[in-house]
């Protein structure tokens, strides 16, 4: 079922000039390395075949080089604008990705009539067996930069957009500070019978975390980290907080963004991390995440 999720989300890796041209040049510079310093496929016996001069083996590499240039950026260039192959889910660029393999392998094809193979046996180009073992050994060397260029593009994207998030919490901050009226108003905690628990500056209070009927507060006093514990359900006690920058950020936590220092990834999920408790990692789903974005935005 996931599998079917990630098949039908929308592909967007390569739809940037700079990302294109990275896939290119990684790509071909890929290619290039792999076969001259493992020389899968039987490659090594062939340059080790004296019938091979230097010069044949040289061209052979830049043989594979422009392969790969040439005939990526004609299918991302050419053949995707006009295949209109944008805005597409992933599972229909796979079937773009075997197409844009076809095209590498018919452009090696079209330099086999001008540069001879190692071993001068042009005959065997006209096989179509030997073409298509050609076009599974493209595919699988294609799949590790292809996926390389992927990893890349989204690595940069998530530092963006963790970037972009820094930036707007630390705006945030900054205008809380000098321009709402409420800043000094203490937080009042009550318990489930509606008793006053503890009550904090909005300064002091950190984040809370839930856990069954009990909620823990983790707060500052005299610069130390205090804990204290109120039976109360955490919903009732984000209803106490409306009007402060304190923000659920997960079913069971709630932080205060004025003491927000950054965000991280971690095994693919996101966390929180405190001035003061950097050490601590606050979960964040995505929903809250969102959510805490917007409340930043009307700051």
């Amino acid at each position: 079922m996931k599998f079917q999720v990630f098949l039908n989300q929308p592909f967007f890796y390569l739809d940037s000039l700079k990302s294109k041209w990275i896939y290119i040049i990684g790509s071909s510079v890929f290619v290039l390395l792999f076969l001259f310093l493992f020389q899968p496929y039987s490659l090594s016996e062939e340059i080790a075949n004296p019938i091979n001069s230097n010069e044949n083996i040289f061209l052979f590499f830049l043989t594979i080089f422009l392969t790969a240039f040439l005939g990526l950026s004609f299918s991302q260039f050419v053949l995707r604008p006009i295949f209109k192959f944008y805005n597409i889910s992933n599972g229909k660029y796979v079937f773009f990705l075997l197409f844009e393999t076809l095209v590498i392998t018919l452009t090696y094809f079209l330099f086999s009539f001008f540069i001879p193979d190692l071993g001068n046996d042009f005959e065997n180009e006209l096989n179509i067996l030997f073409q298509l073992k050609n076009y599974f050994r493209a595919l699988i060397v294609l799949l590790f930069p292809f996926f390389g260029t992927i990893i890349y593009s989204l690595i940069k994207d998530l530092n963006h957009e963790i970037q972009a998030l820094e930036n707007e919490i630390h705006r945030f901050q900054n205008s809380y500070k000098f321009s709402n009226p409420h800043r000094e108003t203490p937080l009042l905690i009550y318990n489930e019978n509606e008793n006053l628990d503890l009550e904090l500056r909005l300064n002091n209070f950190l984040f809370a975390e839930s856990s069954n009927q009990y909620v823990l507060i983790y707060y500052l006093e005299t610069n130390a980290i205090k804990k204290h514990l109120v039976r109360a359900r955490l919903k009732t006690i984000i209803e106490t907080f409306k009007g402060f920058p304190v923000e659920q950020c997960h079913r069971s936590f709630i932080v205060n963004l004025l003491h927000v220092k950054t965000l991280i990834k971690k095994e693919g999920k996101t966390f929180l991390i405190m001035n003061k408790l950097k050490e601590v990692h606050i979960p964040v789903s995505k929903s809250y995440l969102d959510s805490i974005k917007k409340r930043m935005q009307k700051a």
